[in-house]
């Protein structure tokens, strides 16, 4: 998977990030939120870390994408014989 470039939004600083899956990276001149606005939607964060050495901060947001739960049941071939 490829690094994408979004719009990060938080309070009213907006800056170029890059994101991958729920990875996103970016210029450390946003305060640690609970949430951030990535190309207009905003999402949950899971953790917020940041390098000093390069003065970029690492997120990782919360994957709000997973609704179905698993019963832990396979769907295909299963074999009752």
């Amino acid at each position: 998977m490829s690094w994408k470039i979004v719009e990060v939004k938080s309070d009213k600083v907006t800056m170029q990030g890059h994101l991958r899956g729920l990875e996103i990276q970016f210029p450390n001149k946003i305060k640690e939120a609970a949430s951030i606005s990535v190309d207009g939607k905003t999402l949950k964060v899971e953790s917020w870390v940041a390098d000093d050495r390069d003065d970029i901060v690492h997120v990782m947001l919360a994957d709000a994408g997973a609704k179905e739960k698993s019963d832990d049941k396979p769907s295909e071939g299963s074999n009752t014989n």
